[in-house]
């Protein structure tokens, strides 16, 4: 299991307190309505075509663009950074806008303008990846007071929840000893990006479960995954993160598999019925849930 145990709630608040910046608007136009989103923050990555090697979690949004469509600043401040392909806009707060997969048309040390063009979508990418940082730390753009406007009704979904010792799946009438507790969960864009990208699925802003006994009490309570703010410390990707995921390609999907407990030794428990309730939430808090019964039946 996750070595620190924070409830949704008081690490939301615990997040927000380290400086929440105001809403802004889209970097492609129109400025003001929502655009289709293809990956989303903190979404598994993987490089040199080798997936699970390299692996990095994904630190801003990818929004449908078509090659060639102008992208612009989403608020003013100076380049600080020009590469080939990509540009950094900041200000003397900290606060920075990264645009990638780009050809650029301002230059570095030049003051940009809210609104001012920067560069366009470069051929053969079909989305400019918007990042969002502050003083270092990526932030999640599709939070509640960023990128707006943003609207998302759709619910995510937990596919299935995994029970497995030695990576094998348990009998979930006979649990004993240590097990290993997985789940498949993925989110749906609220606006279907263009094809090959239309199947695309997202990885939620949250992911956490709840151990109920036979009589309805709650045991425990653990946070499994959290990108609805920041990202987490890179070297978490295979703790939150299990075999079996994989990101976004043309005309496929996305799978996302995570560790909800490693190691959860069952010897704590006693004989009898419990139930794991699996929850995955969006950054506008819609929450999916899945329940899975099991049995400890220890010799």
């Amino acid at each position: 299991m996750l070595a620190a145990r924070l409830s949704l709630p008081v690490l939301a608040l615990a997040l927000a307190s380290t400086g929440v910046a105001s809403a802004y608007s889209w970097p492609v136009k129109p400025f003001h309505k929502p655009h289709p989103i293809r990956g989303t923050f903190g979404d598994p990555r993987f490089h040199l075509d080798a997936e699970g090697q390299l692996s990095a979690f994904h630190f801003g949004v990818d929004i449908a663009a078509r090659d060639g469509s102008p992208v612009y600043s989403v608020a003013p401040g100076v380049v600080v950074r020009r590469h080939r392909d990509s540009v950094t806009i900041g200000r003397t707060s900290g606060r920075r806008f990264g645009y990638w997969h780009i050809r650029p048309v301002v230059k570095s040390g030049r003051h940009v303008r809210l609104h001012q063009l920067v560069g366009y979508v470069a051929k053969g990418w079909g989305h400019v990846h918007f990042a969002e940082s502050f003083r270092g730390s990526y932030r999640n753009p599709l939070r509640k007071g960023a990128l707006a406007p943003f609207n998302d009704h759709t619910v995510p979904n937990v596919v299935s929840v995994q029970l497995a010792s030695g990576g094998s799946p348990v009998n979930p009438q006979r649990v004993t000893g240590m097990i290993d507790i997985t789940a498949n969960v993925y989110d749906l864009p609220p606006l279907a990006p263009p094809p090959p990208w239309d199947v695309a699925r997202l990885a939620p802003a949250s992911v956490w479960w709840d151990l109920r006994d036979s009589t309805g009490a709650m045991l425990e309570s653990s946070l499994a995954a959290y990108f609805d703010f920041a990202l987490p410390s890179a070297d978490l990707y295979t703790w939150i993160y299990a075999p079996g995921t994989y990101q976004n390609k043309p005309h496929r999907p996305g799978q996302y598999i995570f560790w909800l407990a490693h190691a959860l030794d069952t010897a704590n428990l006693a004989n009898g019925s419990y139930t794991l309730d699996v929850f995955a939430s969006d950054s506008r808090h819609n929450i999916g849930t899945a329940s899975v019964g099991f049995t400890i039946a220890h010799s």
